[in-house]
């Protein structure tokens, strides 16, 4: 969870504005709840001391995080997580501040730092909000247990061990085989991977683009696209109606009869001249072709603006003595992004911009049987004649764009004592929405070495870089600008 995002939520309460809330999706860092006639938690009861320590554990082994009581969330169909939907005010007297400190002591190990707050509601001062901020457990005193567990009839069984943590906005257990792999590695007493994750250079490309933009080169393209079709007819030469006028009956008959010879000579090339479309014909193509462009043009716009700017590259530090073997790093960022790699050596200037529209519809009069002789006759080199034998390429990173995250596996690498490596430079770049001035990365870092425990985890930000999709004066080519 980033320290900016928590801060606004409680900025936001503390500026007595709940309505602001409303519409912020629970995700790994908050988590929204309605009070019942006991509070948002009945601590009379076992099940609710469960669920608190269960959901402080939770938010304390994944990075810290919110509870905000006092909000209904929902998820409707179109989103991918349930959102504060409605704000839900309740009374101060049904939460007691010593009772909930009492049982996250009592049922959470180890100690876990948490702080309480409460927050009056513009519209009624005896109601208000009440917010449970957890601190993230240091990576070396990871995982928190709920010391006891409940059984299937609600009561609570001692002995039991539970470790939750945050994945998104729900709340999954460790299974017995990670908790397995726990206990044994702790036995044996490993030392722990000591790596770190930086931002070396770069940032992310958040690019605009307007409807004007995209409007403007489709009319373009369409101008381009119908340049194919024929023009009018020529008008009969003044000659010919002057000839026409001087002939006598006899003359004009055998000059049809001259013209329908001629006519009969020039039959068969016209017809294998002759596109088997109609010009209307074409015109649909061309507007089928165009409407799929016009769901493509942003992404494409998006893209090629990102790539005037630098990818972002990250530095992984080995800060411990000994050397560690296959260190894969996983980055995660929010679906709002998009990535991908980095084509050009370091240094190199972009190319000049030049849109990569998709293939369009076979210009008319391209689809005669003219045409189609004509293209038969050219012999054809084979594809693979000629072809470069490249060299072997480096092991790449491997994008994986989900619902609910984009997710960047960097390829393992080796790192002897308190050295870094460079990780494989990507470009990543949003849809011009965001509001902040860094993107939010989540990262785990795994190793192979027998006698390390070999995972570890972390947040960093990288900063983003404002575009927007620009048309200069005069000109049909795009040109990148920054906001």
């Amino acid at each position: 969870m980033t320290a900016d995002n928590r801060v606004k939520i409680i900025a936001l309460l503390a500026r007595q504005q709940p309505e602001a809330v409303v519409g912020i999706p629970e995700s790994e860092w908050v988590d929204f709840k309605t009070a019942g006639p006991n509070g948002p938690y009945d601590l009379s009861t076992e099940k609710g001391k469960f669920e608190l320590a269960k959901d402080v554990a939770a938010f304390a082994n994944t990075g810290g995080g919110l509870i905000v009581c006092g909000f209904r969330a929902k998820r409707r169909p179109t989103d991918l997580h349930e959102a504060a939907q409605k704000k839900t005010p309740f009374a101060k007297r049904l939460v007691n501040t010593d009772t909930y400190k009492d049982v996250i002591t009592e049922y959470v190990r180890p100690l876990i730092s948490v702080d309480f707050h409460w927050f009056e509601d513009p519209s009624d001062p005896d109601l208000g909000y009440f917010v449970i901020e957890v601190q993230a457990l240091p990576e070396s005193d990871r995982w928190a247990l709920v010391v006891k567990t409940l059984s299937e009839d609600g009561n609570m069984v001692k002995g039991g061990v539970a470790i939750p943590r945050r994945h998104s906005d729900k709340t999954p257990y460790l299974t017995a085989d990670e908790v397995y792999q726990l206990v044994n590695a702790g036995l044996r007493g490993e030392p722990e991977m000591d790596v770190d994750l930086t931002v070396a250079t770069g940032s992310v490309a958040d690019v605009e683009v307007t409807d004007s933009v995209v409007e403007h080169l489709l009319a373009n393209r369409r101008r381009e696209l119908l340049a194919s079709l024929p023009g009018r007819k020529a008008e009969e030469s003044p000659r010919a109606r002057r000839a026409s006028l001087a002939m006598s009956d006899r003359e004009k008959q055998l000059s049809r009869e001259i013209q329908r010879l001629r006519d009969l000579n020039d039959l068969v090339p016209n017809m294998m001249s002759r596109d088997s479309r109609t010009p209307q014909q074409y015109r649909a193509e061309v507007d089928a072709y165009l409407k799929a462009c016009e769901r493509l043009l942003p992404s494409m716009l998006r893209r090629m603006w990102a790539q005037q700017s630098a990818p972002f590259v990250l530095r992984l530090a080995n800060r411990s003595d000994a050397m560690v073997h296959q260190v894969e790093v996983i980055a995660t960022v929010g679906p709002e992004y998009t990535a991908v790699l980095w084509s050009r050596p370091s240094g190199t200037a972009a190319a000049p911009a030049k849109l990569p529209w998709p293939e369009p519809p076979a210009a008319y009069g391209s689809k005669s049987l003219l045409a189609s002789y004509a293209h038969s006759s050219v012999p054809t080199l084979s594809s693979s004649f000629g072809a470069a034998v490249s060299g072997r390429t480096p092991s790449r990173p491997q994008i994986r764009q989900l619902e609910d995250r984009l997710v960047i596996r960097f390829p393992p690498v080796n790192l002897r004592a308190h050295t870094q490596v460079s990780l494989y430079p990507v470009l990543l770049y949003g849809n011009g929405a965001s509001t902040e001035d860094a993107v939010t990365v989540h990262w785990t870092a795994t190793c192979t070495n027998t006698n390390l425990k070999g995972r570890q985890e972390g947040i960093l930000r990288i900063p983003v870089q404002p575009l927007s999709v620009t048309l200069p004066p005069e000109t049909d080519v795009p040109e990148p600008g920054t906001e």
